[in-house]
């Protein structure tokens, strides 16, 4: 079980996303900051300076003005885990060429993103 120690960014323009999928990961141990834009992740990112695993973002956010937040989150902190939910595969290349460690498909439940944290944060490790 991964330890709140572990912290995890949310980027969601919808708040019900950010809730639920918040909701799922501290249940399972995780640390979770809910963020709205890009602009907000960053800041987090700053913020916590090192400490933050991984970013969970949507493909309108990841995908915005080329990819800057994952190009920008990985010039702050190249070891940050970056995972990409969209709603088609028609961004997969270039989000994962800018720099995103995973990219999966909506719909996905909770629990299946919240797998493939885990398995981004194994590969921290």
């Amino acid at each position: 079980m991964v330890s709140l120690k572990s912290k995890v960014i949310i980027v969601s323009e919808e708040t019900d996303v950010n809730t639920v999928l918040s909701g799922v990961l501290r249940l399972k141990g995780v640390l979770c900051y809910k963020t709205t834009s890009a602009e907000d992740c960053l800041s987090k990112v700053n913020e916590f300076e090192g400490k933050i695993e991984v970013v969970i973002m949507e493909d309108e956010i990841a995908a915005d003005r080329p990819a800057m937040l994952i190009v920008n989150i990985k010039k702050i902190n190249p070891n940050i885990k970056i995972l990409v939910i969209a709603h088609e595969d028609s961004n997969k290349t270039r989000v994962l060429d800018y720099g995103a460690d995973e990219f999966a498909l909506k719909p996905m439940s909770p629990e299946n993103i919240a797998d493939k944290v885990f398995s981004l944060l194994a590969s921290r490790n």
